[in-house]
């Protein structure tokens, strides 16, 4: 019996014969049809799921000096069964805010930048974080980005902000005296009078004891009664007031190009923001006021004297603020502290002249017990 007469033996008794080549081809074309199959199901489902996809963006400081360093942090989260593949994050970043060391294009405000995530499996969270160097101050928002999926984009709300602070410096160049600074580090016991420090002479005031007063000075005044008593003005040792103002006001015959004007008040904010972080080291109430205009439009800033780091924070993020023009009259900033009772402080003025009008008003911070250092900008280091 030869091989085709047995073929139709089995054929004709029912036995099935196997070919190994179709059976191959048969299982491939199964195969085939179900990664198909699967694709146009994960393509359907990924069109569906990808709203998913959450992603936000953060800086690692709400705020910090020029100059220093700090993070962004970007945070994509999927929140489906399905991984994703190839997403990209596009949006734009300030000069200001130099970027991992990306080369900026001179012509252009902001730089273009770009994060790809490869994958992200079901349920995965996935942080990435970015070095920002902070080069100017100033107060710099980032709002929305460009969500790429595929060839398909939307634009996502995507926050973040970030103030930066005048520059960061020592107190070692200004014309002040140390003892202005240092000059209560004798007690840690608060609201005790130093009676070996003497920061000048005032009128009497109610509860004055009668050791403070000085008697030759109350002969010298030439008044009778209470209004003729002269006391000496003794400091707390652990609990002094500084009051820093910063005039960014220049008299009409003084012509200044805006490069020099510009150098000049955020030299006068830098060195604002290193007296008061010196005054709040130690310990001390301390206030800030300046006749600048803000970006939001307001002609000046005042923050009364305080303590506690809170305020040191929410004065650095208004000198964030600051805008290169002038305000409101600096004689008439400093003249309204007066007659809203500032006295027994340390005042300082940092200012790029000094007039009649501001040598008036110096007189009458004197007249109330304080003591004043006047600063000139223009004579600072850089």
């Amino acid at each position: 019996m030869n091989l085709m007469m047995l073929g139709r033996y089995l054929a004709a008794e029912g036995a099935e014969v196997k070919n190994p080549l179709v059976s191959k081809l048969t299982l491939i074309v199964c195969i085939a049809a179900a990664l198909v199959i699967l694709v146009v199901v994960y393509i359907f489902l990924s069109v569906k799921y990808i709203d998913r996809i959450t992603y936000k963006r953060e800086f690692s400081e709400k705020g910090s000096y020029e100059g220093d360093e700090l993070q962004l942090i970007e945070t994509i989260t999927n929140r489906s069964f399905l991984p994703f593949f190839f997403i990209d994050i596009e949006y734009y970043i300030f000069n200001e805010l130099q970027y991992d060391d990306y080369e900026q294009e001179r012509d252009r405000n902001m730089q273009y930048t770009r994060s790809r995530f490869y994958i992200v499996l079901p349920y995965m969270q996935i942080k990435r974080k970015h070095t920002v160097k902070l080069k100017k101050r100033g107060f710099y928002q980032l709002d929305t980005v460009t969500f790429w999926y595929g060839r398909k984009q939307r634009r996502i709300s995507a926050p973040a902000q970030v103030y930066v602070y005048p520059k960061l410096t020592g107190i070692d160049d200004l014309p002040i005296p140390s003892s202005s600074m240092q000059g209560d580090a004798f007690s840690k016991q608060w609201l005790i009078k130093d009676p070996f420090s003497v920061s000048g002479i005032r009128e009497y005031r109610f509860g004055d004891p009668f050791n403070s007063i000085n008697f030759k000075a109350t002969a010298k005044s030439g008044k009778l009664g209470f209004e003729g008593i002269r006391v000496n003005n003794r400091d707390f040792c652990s609990n002094r007031n500084f009051m820093v103002y910063l005039n960014f006001q220049t008299p009409p015959e003084m012509a200044m190009q805006d490069r020099i004007y510009e150098r000049f008040m955020e030299r006068g904010l830098s060195y604002a923001a290193a007296l008061l972080r010196e005054a709040f080291t130690f310990g001390y109430r301390a206030g800030f006021a300046a006749n600048c205009t803000l970006v939001s439009g307001e002609k000046f800033i005042r923050f009364p004297m305080t303590q506690g780091v809170l305020h040191y924070e929410e004065i650095l993020q208004h000198m964030s603020l600051v805008s290169m023009s002038e305000g409101i009259s600096f004689a008439a900033l400093l003249q309204n502290d007066i007659l809203g009772g500032l006295f027994d402080s340390e005042v300082f003025l940092l200012t790029n002249y000094m007039n009649e009008a501001l040598d008036s008003v110096v007189d009458n911070f004197h007249r109330f017990g304080n003591n004043v250092s006047v600063i000139m900008l223009g004579d600072l280091k850089d």
